[in-house]
């Protein structure tokens, strides 16, 4: 890989409520100074840049490297657009600029858009990471995330979250992350508890009272919430957590030792690690992945590994 690569930009302009497009001249100006190589594309739509990402696949000149600007959801619709062309080992290049940012947490890279740039043109080459892929058998669906899957009340979040008025308003005052905590207390008192059977190690486990089943490729979820502190993204195993339905001061407190990392070992806590690992629901439950919105369903996941290219310094 050359030292000057060349980029191809796939630019979300409304990634953190235009976080995104007011950056990107500051970016443009770094990028003429050193004399980098670069195409621009603009996402204009949901799904666009999967498009995008998998018709760039499909004509990839030698020593591109996939560079998006955007958020964890931008991102994820990238790496879908790759994994579908079978393209996995093309780097991809990421510029945090959404609300939560959980995957620049989660591998080790600046959350500040102009200090990120600089790590990926320092980076001289391309670094495998995991990917979760899901199969959700009860409608055919498919997809790969770079965060993780949630089902319950992470998910409820997500999705009160999206369709809420404060997070406009947060993701202007560049404080993103507490739209989803300002989320949470109503959230709770509208999540009944619902029945859940984990399959792992060929073994069924089944609880009667799930409330938040999360399936992560690494620590975070949320906003920087520390869901599984020991997972990492080059462990090639993707770890599963079902809390229970607590009463509302214990799980007050348990939250407060999650954001601390200290909320696995209380008996509410169940984890499971893996390489395939699955889920099933009854009941109509939200979901989410990566941020994005799967709708009020039943589930019936089964969880795999993939493999894909990251052109990417991680701060020291």
């Amino acid at each position: 890989m050359p030292s000057n690569p060349h980029f191809y930009i796939i630019l979300n302009q409304v990634a953190g409520t235009g976080q995104a497009a007011s950056i990107w001249p500051k970016i443009e100006t770094q990028l003429k100074q050193k004399q980098i190589h670069y195409d621009l594309q603009l996402s204009h739509y949901a799904g666009h840049t999967t498009q995008l990402a998998f018709q760039f696949a499909k004509f990839k000149y030698t020593d591109q490297i996939l560079l998006i600007i955007g958020g964890d959801g931008t991102l994820n619709q990238a790496i879908n657009g790759l994994q579908n062309a079978q393209r996995g080992d093309i780097p991809i290049a990421y510029i945090p600029c959404g609300s939560g940012n959980d995957f620049a947490r989660g591998v080790g890279i600046s959350r500040d858009p102009l200090t990120v740039l600089e790590q990926i043109l320092s980076a001289t080459m391309p670094t495998a990471i995991d990917l979760g892929y899901y199969h959700d058998t009860t409608k055919n669906d498919h997809g790969y995330f770079v965060n993780n899957v949630g089902i319950g009340f992470d998910a409820n979040v997500v999705s009160t979250t999206n369709h809420s008025n404060h997070k406009r308003l947060l993701n202007r005052l560049h404080l993103g992350s507490l739209a989803y905590i300002s989320s949470l207390v109503k959230v709770f008192m509208h999540q009944d508890a619902f029945e859940v059977t984990v399959t792992a190690d060929h073994q069924n486990h089944y609880f009667k009272r799930g409330f938040l089943v999360t399936t992560t490729n690494h620590p975070y979820f949320g906003g920087g919430v520390p869901i599984m502190p020991s997972a990492t993204v080059d462990n090639h195993q993707l770890d599963l957590i079902v809390i229970e339905k607590l009463n509302p001061f214990f799980f007050c407190y348990l939250f407060v030792m999650m954001l601390f990392g200290r909320h696995t070992r209380y008996q509410a806590v169940h984890h499971f690690e893996g390489t395939n690992l699955a889920i099933q629901t009854k009941t109509l439950e939200f979901g989410q992945m990566d941020g994005e919105e799967l709708g009020s369903r039943t589930f019936d996941i089964h969880y795999s590994l993939k493999s894909q290219a990251f052109w990417l310094k991680k701060q020291a």
